[in-house]
């Protein structure tokens, strides 16, 4: 592209309402803003973003003033006193931007209680769309994307990990997970145990110099698990998971195991060969206990 047309389209004046921005910022890859966000961020009074100094560095990479502007920190430990004051600036007809560290806020980020006390207050809210791993990453894959499920990082407990995976394994979409690459091999070891057929892609450093993507199935998994070298950067997982064994615990074999144990210990203990997630299992338990009470 000539200079001539850049110069042409930066000249262009477009829109830019008072309200708050949503801005979808640079995952990796620099050049993926878009104009409309370079001008909005340009034109904005305030700031408000995870980390004033991540913000910043995109700010000066793209040459973007600093001094001029408010800047506001936020996450889910926001109180509501930060939120009125934000509220107050949108009440002085400010052109306010919120954005994340990278790719497009709230989505496995803080903020949506932000946008919801706004709306709640009447001031105009807008969306910039733009970079997203998530979606960069599954249209990527390969794997179907005529449905899918983002589930982002997936629960810090054990049971909970497998029981989520599983649950959301009986939609047949394709799931998309966040994780870290020191959790990985537990990642890959789950995945081996409790499925018998699946597809995975493993995307690395999505736009970045060193992106990579890795496809494993049934067929090669203990091959990469043995082989892979550790991975570092952030991780994008997309799946395609098939349960094979779909066991539905009867009332009479749950019985059994609560005569020698707790329910959070039987729940615990049936799940990771049931097609019903521990939650729900429990829950079964619990009933069975009052019922077995009650008739007494």
């Amino acid at each position: 592209m000539s200079e001539e047309v850049l110069l042409n389209i930066f000249s262009k004046e477009i829109n830019i309402e008072k309200g708050l921005y949503i801005i979808a910022t640079p995952i990796g890859n620099i050049s993926d803003i878009t104009i409309r966000a370079i001008k909005t961020l340009d034109i904005s009074n305030a700031i408000i973003c995870e980390d004033t100094r991540v913000t910043k560095k995109l700010f000066t990479h793209l040459g973007l003033k600093i001094n001029n502007k408010k800047w506001l920190t936020y996450n889910d430990h926001s109180n509501k006193k930060k939120l009125t004051a934000i509220v107050s600036e949108l009440n002085k007809n400010k052109i306010i931007s919120f954005v994340s560290d990278a790719g497009t806020p709230l989505i496995s980020d803080p903020g949506y209680k932000l946008i919801n006390f706004i709306r709640k207050n009447k001031c105009n809210v807008f969306s910039l769309p733009g970079p997203c791993s998530a979606i960069a990453c599954i249209s990527l894959s390969g794997l179907k994307t005529d449905k899918f499920c983002f589930l982002g990082f997936l629960p810090k407990n054990k049971n909970n990990y497998i029981a989520t995976l599983r649950n959301y394994a009986q939609l047949n979409y394709s799931i998309i997970i966040y994780e870290k690459p020191s959790k990985l091999n537990f990642f890959l070891n789950t995945i081996k145990k409790q499925f018998k057929n699946f597809k995975l892609a493993i995307i690395k450093e999505i736009t970045k110099m060193y992106e990579e993507i890795f496809f494993i199935t049934q067929d090669n998994i203990e091959d990469f698990i043995e082989n892979n070298k550790t991975l570092k950067g952030e991780l994008t997982i997309v799946a395609e998971l098939y349960i094979t064994t779909k066991k539905i615990y009867t009332d009479k074999e749950i019985i059994k195991e609560l005569n020698k144990l707790k329910p959070s210990q039987v729940s615990a203990m049936l799940s990771k060969n049931s097609s019903q997630s521990r939650e729900i299992l429990y829950k079964r338990c619990m009933g069975l206990l009052n019922d077995k009470f009650f008739k007494k």
